[in-house]
């Protein structure tokens, strides 16, 4: 098993060739005594987001389960700009805190 990235990293686990840094992260917990509780038991998410040397950005996630017979689901993407950041995380709280940490403005525009 590999070990967790952490923040200040260095790794890219879309292509090891080239070297990106963990910039953010934030996760919910699957036990409902703690603020960041998922809302479901034995099941939480972990948002992930890098930054590679040429400036673009790997959104990383994954929905953790406890339970016999479930797996892990995984996804991610390469974005370009904050907005595809965004668009890929969406406007969650657990979003809002990710991209807080990564220091982007998370406003939705209404017109």
């Amino acid at each position: 098993m590999f070990p967790r990235p952490e923040k200040g990293d260095q790794i890219d686990p879309v292509n090891p060739q080239r070297t990106a840094e963990v910039i953010a992260e934030a996760s919910s917990s699957p036990n409902n005594a703690f603020r960041e509780y998922s809302g479901t038991a034995g099941r939480w998410s972990e948002l992930r987001l890098y930054r590679t040397r040429g400036g673009k950005y790997i959104c990383e996630q994954i929905g953790r389960t406890q339970w016999q017979g479930e797996h892990d689901r995984h996804s991610g993407a390469v974005c370009e700009t904050e907005v595809e950041v965004q668009e890929f995380f969406g406007h969650g709280w657990l979003a809002k805190e990710l991209y807080d940490d990564a220091g982007i403005a998370a406003v939705e525009i209404i017109e």
